[in-house]
């Protein structure tokens, strides 16, 4: 299933939204202190939750992938991405397209800017396919620190270029 693998992707951490499995123990203890047998129950205000913050979707654009199949891989990924609320409120995605270099790199901070990306899609490239430029590249985006836990990378293509010589330190799919 394609929403549980990219799940694999995610990274704890604390989202705003009232959680109403947990209690503050603070407000519990002092009830009990205070009313004795009548405990105060306040929900937390945080929680944790696996949800996505820092990924890199990369985008073969060589003339043998078509535009239309870019478009229902990237609308299949935001969907459901967004359904299942995987984003952190400050999210670090980058949507690299390349063929045999890198086209374009679209950074996307929020869930607007995806809307707006998925709305306003413009593919760049249609030349030969080489993998390397973009392990490359995200691996100098990690020196420059654009990414401080980049926990994966979606590489949609046919599968026919030339791979890097090693593996990468985070999780890649092709």
């Amino acid at each position: 299933d394609y929403t549980d693998f990219l799940k694999r992707f995610a990274v704890m951490g604390e989202k705003m939204i009232v959680d109403n499995d947990s209690f503050d123990y603070i407000f519990y203890t002092y009830g009990l202190e205070l009313y004795e047998n009548v405990p105060l129950i306040e929900p937390l205000e945080y929680k944790e939750v696996k949800s996505i913050k820092e990924f890199v979707i990369a985008i073969d654009t060589s003339g043998s992938c078509s535009g239309e199949l870019v478009q229902q891989f990237l609308n299949k990924t935001y969907s459901i991405l967004k359904t299942t609320e995987s984003f952190f409120s400050k999210i670090n995605i980058h949507i690299i397209q390349c063929d045999a270099k890198i086209q374009k790199d679209t950074k996307i901070t929020c869930q607007e800017d995806f809307d707006e990306f998925i709305d306003n899609i413009e593919l760049f490239g249609f030349g030969g396919t080489d993998f390397r430029p973009v392990f490359e590249y995200v691996e100098k985006l990690k020196e420059e620190k654009e990414f401080t836990n980049l926990k994966g990378m979606i590489y949609f293509t046919d599968g026919f270029g030339t791979f890097p010589a090693k593996k990468p330190d985070y999780e890649t799919a092709f």
